[in-house]
């Protein structure tokens, strides 16, 4: 029985006894071969309760007398009489199960009581835990464990709940019942931290540990936490998904999250410690759609600094970590079947690829050719056809066959959508093997999904029309987890590979209408995304006072995208310079080390003082290749230039010499880059009483050296070094009300694009974004405040303010240029921000019973965020001051739901709101927004048997438009469709 049945079963009693307010009380303990019996069911009086894993059944009645019947796994086992002589009696009913009848035994109470005694023992370490307080609550009755963890508390009769508090622990609870004659015997561990999973360990206690809940309120810092069971329950496939239920959180383009209005730049993200390399040239965050649900073992979000975190963790950051050992065997498929109610089996734009297009993997249909990289200096260089001297030029023969070598596949077709399939498999085990255990656990996953846009429409600056989008995504996941743990410490291998395949095929009927001009464009664009991880991790715990905790990680990164194909026909003619075939492909290698040694001493009973200090070192080295290839045609060819592309580039043109590929590729498209960050932190801590005071500093110094192969000259380097103060205090007014500040100094440093000159381009629009070698790092001010309530282990409340000012931030804005140039994007450095904003989070129980128990959850942020604009920018926004790009001012989450835990059902409704936010700005008119947006989903679980648990999910179910505006005007919109998924996992033995 879970630690929510306990609750629910107390809350009846609690209701019942309210309605009987002059009720006598009898109390059952029943035990079968000693031991806590099972599966036991008492009838009195018309009410039937259930036996808890201590072996107690509570009733409220009124005097007179009774006949108890009792049954088991729904047989009839045996009667007890007693008889309650007055409302203010009370009786205890011992039973005894033998050979399945049931003997009782009938006592009158006293205010005699039991004695409840125990050990603690560290989860890490495995010894004992001292100097922890084990207290009754709504008593003054509580004890100090002692040197070997165990303590001895006397307890008048009743039922209690245990609070067990350390400082350096997570807070535990132990619902117990004080009788006189009954042991109470408890073994309890405790953990330092968790992985947001609720466990329990019945002995005649139940000790409910380490969840989401419990790592927010025992955290030195403002802390959000999403444990691995919240994340199956509401049905969220990947860190992507899981982050937009947090407070605060927004995730634009269904990838990379915005934390309290401050996107990427202003957001930390690790993985199991470490910084990683990003995929996509574009950003400096990671792309969170690429980490999937079944190797995560939980997400932090920690939205206050500490010296530990990198400097530039301003909004928050967003720390991952992967699945840890198995508890135990683990041997399980998954599997899914889904649909889109406007998308699957219905025709969309496809075009013919590579073989092996089904795997997420090009065959090398789209690479480069080699002849041609032959002739042009791997696409560097332009082409130089001539008859007269083949050392300074190419023969028209080899010429044409490079020519040919070319995939000449242009065209677009109709196919019919496929439904989306996934499949999983996991395997695991931990073994004792006499020193310690010993265990591994490996994951296996593959998803194809298909995807569309649907009805989009455009009508924006003179241009209108509408546009066809289709996206075929292909997921593999490949982790595997190996390690060994005794009771001085732990030590794993984790080993991570992702792949993300994204095959999008656009087609766009628009015109412009102040030339009157129809304008047709095509998109073919493969991209690989490729995450490759190995992490080495330790913890070792010298005594109860020191631990040293360390990582070795090594990454890297591959975003390849080869041969997207782009062209436009204007007025129904082909237009030459349209014709561009782009390959880029970035790898990104990184190596984080690092360490942690922490000192933690009592040096009173109420004082605990806690020292930290540690290093990091983190080096990225970036290679980022592009080749641009466009279409020359001879205009006096006598090519019908209204006739479909592959009419036009074509074998027989290309022999003739009327179609020539030529290089477009500019010399600093290809860059290298190599990113570097040490620091040296340290934090002192004193716990006292009702207050938590925490105090540091982050000495930190990072260099970027960007360098052009193909453009010498062209070389930036930015370099810092930067102290980092923090403070932070807590206050615990009550056992269950406490209350935070902090405040910090952070950074923000430009990303790699951003100060490249390389001229990359935007996936969707395919606009220029031109970097910024004079990137400067921005500098920040933060203030945090919440208060926070709980109402049980699983149940709280709180209420948060934050302010963030901000130096020279650096925003994405318009570049200083003309005719086509001025169609692009660039970043600079803003005067001046100024951030805030409050938060509210609520997850309350409203019913609790034997059967299951129903909740509701959810949270509001408020966020006003303005940016001063530069000189430069105000010009060309013809404004001074804007909101922030990318910032909703409100964001909102509920949840409703219901665990049905007697017949292993549940259901959970899920609601999302994310308001308008600036998705670009414009040249001396009103941004375009993104606009506001509510997104509905529901969630059904069933657990047959311990083995096969059964979902299914629907999907943004009111399909409501995503849209783009201006000057309240629609300037985009489509519809995404309605998704529909069952899905099964099954354990074999």
């Amino acid at each position: 029985m879970s630690f929510k049945r306990l609750i629910s079963t107390a809350a009846i009693t609690s209701s019942f006894c309210f309605a009987t307010a002059h009720a006598a009380e009898v109390v059952f303990y029943i035990t079968e071969d000693g031991n806590a019996a099972d599966a036991v069911s008492v009838s009195v009086n018309g009410q039937r309760q259930i036996v808890n894993p201590q072996g107690f059944v509570t009733f409220e009645l009124p005097a007179d007398s009774y006949t108890a019947e009792l049954s088991q796994y729904g047989a009839w086992v045996g009667e007890a009489d007693f008889t309650l002589e007055n409302d203010d009696s009370s009786k205890d009913v011992f039973v005894e199960i033998l050979g399945g009848e049931a003997i009782a035994e009938t006592s009158s109470s006293g205010d005699a009581g039991g004695v409840i005694k125990g050990q603690l023992i560290s989860t890490e370490t495995g010894g004992p835990v001292s100097g922890a307080r084990v207290s009754a609550a709504g008593t003054d009755l509580g004890v100090i464990t002692d040197d070997d963890g165990s303590f001895s508390l006397e307890l008048p009769r009743g039922n209690y709940t245990l609070t067990v508090a350390h400082p350096s622990y997570q807070r535990a609870e132990l619902n117990v019942n004080s009788m006189p004659g009954v042991p109470v015997d408890l073994n309890v561990e405790v953990g330092m931290s968790g992985n947001g999973v609720i466990e329990e360990v019945v002995a005649v206690g139940t000790y409910v540990a380490d969840s989401a809940t419990t790592q927010e309120r025992d955290a030195s810092a403002v802390l959000d936490s999403i444990g691995a069971e919240q994340m199956s329950q509401f049905g969220d496939s990947s860190a992507a998904s899981a982050l937009k239920r947090v407070a605060g959180v927004a995730v634009v383009g269904g990838q990379f999250a915005v934390v309290r209005g401050l996107q990427g730049r202003y957001i930390s993200s690790t993985l199991n410690g470490g910084l990683m390399p990003s995929t996509d040239p574009l950003r400096r965050d990671v792309p969170l759609d690429l980490f999937p649900a079944n190797v995560l073992g939980g997400i932090n979000i920690q939205k206050s600094y500490t010296p530990e975190l990198p400097g530039d963790t301003t909004g928050g950051i967003i720390m991952m970590t992967t699945k840890n050992l198995p508890d135990g065997p683990v041997n399980k498929i998954k599997g899914s079947l889904g649909i889109n109610m406007r998308t699957t089996l219905s025709d969309v734009a496809y075009y013919d690829g590579s073989e092996t297009d089904w795997m997420g993997i090009d065959d090398g249909t789209r690479d480069l050719p080699a002849a041609y990289a032959a002739i042009s200096n791997n696409g560097e260089s332009a082409v130089e056809v001539c008859t007269f001297d083949p050392e300074i030029c190419t023969s028209p023969e080899d010429a044409t066959k490079a020519f040919n070598s070319f995939d000449h596949n242009f065209s677009v077709k109709n196919v019919q959508a496929k439904p989306e399939k996934s499949i999983a498999y996991q395997i695991g085990t931990l073994r004792d093997i006499g020193s310690g255990d010993l265990g591994y656990y490996a994951a296996l996953q593959y998803k194809d999904k298909w995807t569309a846009r649907h009805d989009a429409e455009v009508d924006d600056l003179g241009v209108v029309g509408t546009y066809e989008r289709t996206k075929r995504n292909i997921d593999a996941t490949g982790y595997f987890v190996v390690g060994y743990e005794d009771e001085n410490m732990v030590l794993n291998s984790k080993t991570t590979l992702l792949r993300n395949t994204e095959n999008t095929i656009k087609v766009a009927q628009l015109v412009d209408v102040d030339e009157e001009q129809p304008q047709d464009e095509v998109i073919l664009q493969w991209v690989e995304r490729q995450f490759l991880a190995q992490h080495f991790l330790g913890e070792y715990y010298f005594d109860q006072k020191n631990s040293l905790d360390w990582r070795i990680n090594l990454g890297q990164t591959k975003r390849n995208e080869p041969d997207r194909r782009t062209y436009q026909y204007l007025a129904g003619n082909l237009s030459n310079s349209t014709v561009e075939r782009r390959f880029s492909e970035l790898v990104e290698d990184s190596l984080d080390i690092g360490f942690d040694y922490k000192y933690e001493t009592n040096l009173s009973a109420e004082t605990l003082l806690k020292l930290k200090i540690g290093a990091m070192a983190s080096e990225k080295d970036r290679e980022v290749t592009l080749v641009r290839v466009g279409m020359d045609a001879n205009p006096a060819s006598g090519i019908d230039f209204s006739s479909g592309i592959e009419e036009i580039i074509n074998v027989e043109n290309v022999d003739d010499g009327f179609v020539r590929y030529q290089s477009r590729t500019a010399g600093t498209d290809s860059y290298t880059a190599t990113d570097t960050v040490t620091a040296y932190y340290g934090s002192f801590g004193l716990d006292f009483y009702s207050l938590q005071l925490l105090a540091g500093a982050r000495s930190e110094t990072s260099e970027q050296t960007l360098t052009y192969p193909n453009s010498a000259n062209d070389e930036s380097s930015l370099s810092s070094t930067n102290l980092l103060p923090m403070f932070s205090l807590n206050y615990q007014a009550m056992e269950d009300l406490q209350f935070r500040f902090a405040a910090s100094q952070t950074i923000s440093r430009p990303g790699l694009t951003e100060r490249s000159l390389s001229v990359q381009f935007d996936p969707d629009t395919d606009e220029a974004i031109i970097g910024n070698p004079d990137l400067v790092i921005s500098e920040i001010t933060n203030i945090d405040v919440r208060s926070e309530y709980y109402f049980s282990e699983s149940e709280s409340m709180s209420l948060a303010y934050f302010i963030k000012d901000i130096t020279a931030p650096i925003e994405r804005t318009i570049p200083d240029g003309s005719g086509s140039a001025a169609k692009g994007v660039t970043f600079r450095n803003e005067d001046s921000a100024a951030v805030s904003g409050v938060e509210f989070d609520i997850r309350k129980n409203f019913i609790e019973t034997i059967y299951g128990s129903a909740f509701v959850a959810g949270n509001l942020a408020l966020i006003d965020a303005e940016v001063t604009l530069s000189e430069e920018s105000a010009r060309f926004e013809g404004r001074d001051t804007r909101r922030l790009q990318g910032q909703s001012e409100t964001l909102a989450n509920v949840q409703l739901g219901f665990d049905g835990e007697e017949y292993g059902h549940s259901f959970t409704l899920l609601v999302n709101y994310a308001g308008d936010r600036i998705y670009k700005s414009a040249r001396s008119i009103e941004p375009e927004f993104e606009e506001a947006r509510t997104v509905v989903d529901l969630v059904y679980k069933w657990e047959p048997s311990e083995r096969l648990e059964l979902s299914a999910k629907a999907g943004n179910i009111t399909d409501s438009p995503v849209k783009f505006s201006r000057n309240d005007e629609i300037t985009e919109q489509y519809y995404e469709g309605t998704t529909a998924s069952l899905s099964f996992s099954y354990s074999f033995e």
